[in-house]
């Protein structure tokens, strides 16, 4: 009864990504495979998307409710013996595992306990996914062949990299960068940080009107212009410090004893924002690799994962 109730009745799947000033939900509503409806949100106040997750699932009786595990304390070992912890330098802190074939997944008990307390009061929480489950799980969609594919997931400020022959693990790497911000222009900052306004490229024109009111239009398009080239400059000394990142784990993974040795064949690289081709083309060169790179989006990756799992 209650398997076929699942087939006739709406099922609701919700993902959250809580990153530190803004808070991202995914929603999407099912009956059967046929997808009925799909909304995408951000809010400034975890409160405020805590409270939307409580109404909107009050009204199914079937749900299901995710949340992005982007923290640091967290990792991979290309092990499933106990005797192999201390090898990797995992101390006596409590951790948590889950096994992926021959590997484990962990990550501090105290982050699993605080999501859960979070979500305690506003419908529960089903599952809390490490990017390294959600990219072994795209590494496991991908085509199947015999060669050993460092698999990149990039999703904001945080890098997981696994390293794969089919379902085989030999490799684990997290690394999360600090948050610089996009654009900086001399003198006028202050104005555009403002705590109930994203910092888009719109804003800050709209700072700037205030501020040109007396310069003549060259010197207006020239400030413009600064501010697009900064961006890019920004952006691709982001990526150049990914790939830098990448081919410094590439070493690791090579020189490390604890690692099987395998050689990689290929890069695989799935992103929330694409790379620039610059910094590609310097990461094919440095390690002598096909570099593959691939679109992504975590939340609607997150309801793609949870579906399966219900199913």
């Amino acid at each position: 009864m209650f398997f076929l109730l699942k087939k006739i009745l709406s099922q609701l799947f919700i993902s959250v990504i809580l990153e530190e000033n803004k808070y991202l939900l995914k929603f999407c509503v099912y009956r059967g495979k046929k997808l009925i409806s799909k909304d995408e949100k951000t809010f400034d106040k975890s409160e405020n998307l805590l409270k939307y997750v409580k109404s909107l699932s009050d009204k199914f009786l079937f749900y299901n409710i995710a949340v992005f595990l982007n923290v640091e304390e967290q990792g991979l070992i290309p092990s499933i013996n106990e005797k192999d912890y201390e090898r990797f330098g995992l101390g006596k802190i409590s951790l948590k595992y889950i096994t992926f074939n021959n590997a484990q997944i962990y990550t501090a008990t105290e982050h699993i306990e605080y999501f859960n307390e979070l979500f305690e009061d506003y419908s529960g929480l089903d599952f809390l996914y490490s990017p390294f489950a959600l990219l072994f799980y795209l590494s496991q969609n991908e085509e199947k062949n015999d060669k050993n594919i460092l698999y990149v997931y990039k999703y904001d400020n945080i890098l997981t990299l696994i390293v794969c022959k089919q379902s085989n693990i030999f490799y684990g790497d997290l690394k999360f960068f600090s948050q610089v911000d996009e654009l900086e222009i001399e003198g006028i900052e202050d104005d555009l940080i403002n705590d109930s306004e994203e910092l888009t490229l719109d804003n800050i024109n709209e700072a700037l009107d205030d501020k040109i009111d007396n310069l003549d239009k060259e010197e207006v398009k020239k400030i413009n212009d600064d501010d697009l080239d900064l961006m890019k400059l920004n952006k691709f000394n982001n990526d150049m410090e990914l790939c830098k990142y990448i081919i410094t784990s590439i070493e690791k993974f090579y020189n490390d004893e604890k690692y099987s040795g395998v050689f990689i064949d290929k890069i695989v690289i799935f992103e929330d924002r694409e790379m620039s081709q610059e910094a590609l083309e310097f990461l094919e060169t440095e390690t002598l690799l096909e570099i593959e790179s691939k679109k992504n989006d975590t939340l609607e990756l997150m309801i793609e994962l949870m579906q399966k799992e219900v199913r």
